[in-house]
């Protein structure tokens, strides 16, 4: 008589040999437990050794069969996070997951399964639910960079990303800041400067209003960035989320590299500029001597009272306060930098030369200020008619 086969489970009428192996652990810190059966032991233990031997070649056996919310988890903390992106950039893809992909009707489709259409409907949904278009396109971006690692590594055929258009409210909606253009008057400006007084809010409104710049680039200048009267904007400082091997995270001020490559720049400093800048370095030294020992040395334009870099929350809570004082409407502090290329166009100046003083990667980005441009091009054509009279 043949020996039966030794088993351990049933499963209906047949029995079987059940082996588990952990595989990982979940976004909440549970083990994930992957089971082998076999009609033998021997069946279910090879079955194991070969996953195993898979995983160890780099293949994930299971992320075609996973939720598109734990392979991505996976992916993103133990590929992506390793591959060299800025800190920020993985904040805002960790962000994305957290907000947008985890617990959603899309992140517990599984990853084999993903077409493009219940892709398109997602995406649909979350614009009908009042989400920014900049916000699709930067879950799209997540997305496509997970599907394009999936295809690469054989685990799924084809992206389904790939060809989706993304839902738009507006045929010219673009990205950036720049879906409504907000201005201030030259009115509006002195109404905010004139009751500062010697204070570096001053300064720093007069430095973005004049050179265009962006506050994380205005915060993070040291005096050698400025050389014949011209700063070079090479850096920015930001907040970040900085992760610990656990997942845990914190908030640090960290110097990163500017927005994109055409970001860095030289930029001609106004006379006006200038000797404002005199004045705010006698400040800054009068500063550092009222607080003594307890001053952070440092070379920094706009330091802290204490001489760190200073928080840029709090530099928006003061510029509220500043516009509420002065009884002028809100506006972003971006809307100083749309002041600069909007009163550099006014006086004549060309779209390559505002494209490359704000250090955008494209004169497409620049033309958003279409409605001061065809106000200028209307007064340039006018010299034609002189060759008439």
């Amino acid at each position: 008589m043949a020996r039966q086969p030794k088993t351990n489970t049933s499963i209906g009428e047949y029995d079987y040999y059940r082996t588990r192996l952990t595989v990982g652990h979940d976004a909440k810190g549970k083990p994930i437990i992957k089971t082998f059966y076999g009609k033998t032991k021997g069946e279910a233990e090879n079955k194991k050794k070969e996953y195993i031997k898979a995983i160890e070649t780099g293949i994930n056996p299971d992320l075609a069969s996973q939720t598109l919310e734990k392979a991505l988890f996976d992916w993103l903390w133990n590929i992506e996070r390793y591959s060299g992106n800025k800190s920020s950039t993985f904040e805002r893809y960790e962000s994305i997951s957290r907000n947008y992909i985890q617990d959603s009707s899309l992140g517990r489709l599984i990853v084999s399964d993903i077409k493009k259409i219940p892709i398109q409907k997602y995406y649909n949904e979350l614009l009908d639910k009042g989400k920014t278009y900049s916000i699709i396109e930067n879950i799209n971006k997540l997305l496509n960079k997970f599907f394009r690692y999936a295809v690469a590594e054989g685990y799924i055929l084809k992206n389904p990303i790939s060809g989706l258009k993304l839902p738009k409210d507006n045929e010219e909606d673009i990205d950036e800041d720049f879906n409504s253009i907000e201005t201030f008057t030259d009115e509006e400006i002195n109404k905010v400067l004139n009751p500062l007084g010697n204070v570096k809010l001053r300064y720093i409104i007069m430095f973005a209003v004049l050179t265009g710049c962006r506050m994380g680039e205005i915060l993070a200048l040291e005096k050698t960035d400025i050389v014949d009267g011209v700063v070079r904007i090479n850096k920015s400082v930001r907040n970040v989320k900085i992760f610990d091997n656990e997942g845990n995270s914190s908030w640090a001020k960290k110097l990163t590299t500017p927005k994109s490559k055409s970001s860095n720049r030289e930029v001609p400093i106004p006379e006006v500029l200038q000797k404002e800048l005199k004045k705010l370095d006698i400040l800054v030294k009068e500063e550092r001597l009222k607080l003594g020992e307890a001053y952070t040395e440092n070379n920094l334009i706009f330091p802290s009272l204490t001489g760190v870099y200073i928080d840029a929350k709090n530099l928006r809570r003061s510029w509220e306060r500043a516009l509420k004082a002065a009884n002028v409407p809100y506006k972003k502090f971006h809307s100083l930098r749309h002041t600069y290329a909007t009163r550099l166009f006014e006086n004549g100046a060309s779209i390559l030369t505002v494209s490359r003083l704000l250090g955008h990667s494209s004169l497409e980005t620049t033309q958003i200020y279409t409605h001061v441009l065809k106000d200028t091009k209307a007064k340039e054509v006018e010299c034609l008619n002189k060759m008439f009279s």
